[in-house]
């Protein structure tokens, strides 16, 4: 274990998003994520708020 808020963030990026996502092309995939990343640090409540 690393960092312990890196590895958190990438098992809920990859449980919430990777594994529901299928992307064409390398374009399509940045732009999801992109939209995700949005949502996820300026819409969504935190559970350590």
């Amino acid at each position: 274990m690393q960092n312990g808020y890196i590895e958190s963030f990438n098992g809920k990026f990859r449980d919430e998003y990777l594994n529901e996502s299928w992307f064409e092309t390398l374009q399509q995939a940045r732009t999801a994520v992109a939209v995700w990343r949005t949502d996820y640090n300026e819409v969504r409540p935190h559970s350590s708020l």
